[in-house]
């Protein structure tokens, strides 16, 4: 089956972005978790993303498959997910807003749901399911990671039947120019 693209996974919230102590803010982000039959009910926030004094929030959707080169760097006792390169003529380097440095917080990914169980149904227990989420990068390994970007090439479970998304979505922390 073709994957679907639904053109916008992730994007930034209106009127999202809050000031914090010390130059930082707080961005609050929108993520398409649906299917294109579920266009308008299938969006989730997730509220007050934390970033660094003068670094940017930045929100995309690039089709898989990517091109972009991640690399696992320490930053003080904690780890990061920093893009080290994007592949000459990749889906990455056509989209135009990814750059080699940004920091990759938070990544779209295939989840594998298992069935609730009660009394009723533990004879005929109900089947996991598929889903699209988001996966928090922070102080998460690089395995881990990857394997959430990776996630993407299980089909979501949907009432119309399993259905490949085409596309991934990244928020990124442009860090400030030193």
């Amino acid at each position: 089956a073709d994957a679907v693209t639904t053109g916008r996974a992730v994007w930034l919230a209106e009127d999202g972005r809050k000031d914090a102590p010390a130059g930082a803010f707080t961005q609050d982000f929108l993520f398409d978790l649906g299917v294109p039959q579920f266009p308008t009910d299938s969006f989730a926030p997730v509220n007050d993303v934390r970033f660094e004094a003068g670094s940017e929030a930045v929100a995309v959707t690039i089709e898989r498959p990517l091109g972009i080169v991640f690399e696992e760097k320490v930053d003080g006792i904690y780890t990061k997910i920093v893009v080290d390169e994007i592949v000459p003529g990749s889906n990455a380097e056509k989209n135009g807003d990814v750059r080699v440095g940004d920091v990759l917080r938070i990544t779209t990914a295939v989840f594998n749901v298992p069935g609730v169980v009660d009394v009723t149904a533990w004879l005929n227990p109900p089947k996991s399911t598929n889903c699209k989420a988001f996966f928090n990068c922070e102080q998460k390994s690089f395995d881990k990671v990857m394997s959430a970007i990776q996630s993407h090439v299980v089909p979501v479970d949907t009432p119309d039947g399993p259905m490949t998304i085409g596309e991934v979505g990244l928020v990124l922390e442009r860090p400030a120019k030193k």
